[in-house]
């Protein structure tokens, strides 16, 4: 959190801040350390996913970490629409059981995820055109 503070300090202060007021460019600096915090624990999620080990103790130490990081992705409030649709990820991961075969109440979650993911957009988009219409 420390790192991602100071990395996002020195964006926004390369970044024109037309307008914005002290505590609109705080709000600012707080929501780009925040995105990157959780894009890190995300990046980080995917990487030891797509990680191999040799030793059944390595194994286990990268699984641990894996879900510690999947338990962060899930209950870090999102501060951009787009990181819900990481979360839905990380839950239809786990609800494949890692590429295992799914019960019938699995698959209806997966099925559910995937119903709502398409309302999301779709009121997304309606908002957009509403917005634009304006």
């Amino acid at each position: 959190p420390q790192e991602a503070r100071a990395k996002a300090k020195e964006f926004t202060s390369h970044t024109p801040n037309g307008n914005r007021t002290e505590e609109e460019q705080k709000q600012f600096e707080s929501e780009y350390a925040r995105r990157l915090q959780f894009e890190a624990t995300f990046n980080e999620w995917l990487r030891l996913r797509a990680t191999d080990l040799d030793s059944e103790e390595a194994e286990e130490a990268r699984y641990d970490r894996e879900n510690e990081c999947a338990d962060l992705v899930l209950t870090t409030p999102a501060v951009y629409d787009w990181m819900i649709f990481q979360k839905f990820e990380v839950i239809e991961h786990y609800l494949a059981k890692h590429g295992e075969v799914c019960s019938g109440m699995e698959l209806m979650a997966a099925q559910a995820l995937a119903s709502i993911k398409i309302d999301l957009l779709r009121f997304g988009l309606q908002r957009e055109q509403k917005e634009q219409q304006q």
